[in-house]
């Protein structure tokens, strides 16, 4: 081979390398760093945007997630928490530059928090709170400038039985739950039967180390008295 021909297949191979460096994303290399960032692990009827959700995946900012009657899920979020879905309920998540946002349309979820990073829950419709550890805001506008209505403590629960837009923000290793309700209704429902805890397929472990965590604070934290018979907390369900 001669000299200028090997030069030439080394520029070639060099101009390969560089325009693959500067070429978008595949879609499976967006999932998969994606899927460091938000993961979605789900247990029967899950759809995420309309789709069935299928083992452990990547979800996209402003993604719809839904359970049905026989379905829940775990949302897992690099440097935030965990958000763990009941049946029958629905979120539209949003991952904004310094916040994680989280649309409660219908059912219910409860967010355990690994770090202080802002998370914001909020909905329009009737709704209850419950506060296992913590201590967690209310603001009554989506307006950054929007007063603090009030504060609900650590074992502390409220309902608010209006149809209204209500916000519940977090800065701290919180852990508390919301659910929504029909208005016409004049209590807050009974929260979902709680099951044992199934491991997760597929999901990697650092997510399960901080679930097993969880499970042992739901165990020793005693049941908030909201006026209804509630199951024990659980990491897998809420």
């Amino acid at each position: 081979m001669t000299r200028s021909l090997k030069f030439t297949l080394i520029l070639a191979l060099a101009v390969v390398v560089a325009a693959a460096a500067w070429l978008p994303l595949t879609p499976s290399r967006v999932a998969a760093q994606g899927a460091q960032a938000a993961q979605l692990m789900p247990r029967g009827d899950v759809k995420i945007n309309g789709n069935p959700a299928a083992g452990s995946m990547a979800v996209a900012s402003g993604s719809r997630i839904t359970t049905g009657k026989t379905g829940y899920a775990i949302l897992s979020l690099a440097d935030v928490g965990q958000f763990y879905m009941g049946d029958n309920s629905e979120i539209i998540v949003n991952f904004l530059s310094d916040r994680t946002r989280i649309e409660v349309t219908a059912g219910i979820v409860r967010c355990i928090k690994t770090s202080g990073a802002l998370v914001q829950v909020f909905t329009t419709r009737c709704t209850h709170i419950d506060v296992i550890k913590g201590s967690i805001p209310v603001f009554g506008g989506p307006e950054a400038s929007a007063p603090a209505m009030e504060t609900i403590g650590e074992a502390q629960a409220r309902d608010y039985p209006e149809r209204a837009y209500i916000r519940f923000d977090s800065t701290a290793m919180d852990d508390f739950r919301i659910a929504v309700f029909d208005c016409a209704v004049s209590a807050s429902p009974a929260l979902p039967v709680i099951p044992p805890v199934i491991p997760l397929s597929g999901a990697n472990p650092a997510v399960l180390a901080t679930v097993a965590t969880a499970g042992v604070i739901a165990g020793i934290i005693p049941i908030i008295t909201t006026g209804q018979d509630d199951a024990p907390l659980s990491p897998v369900r809420p």
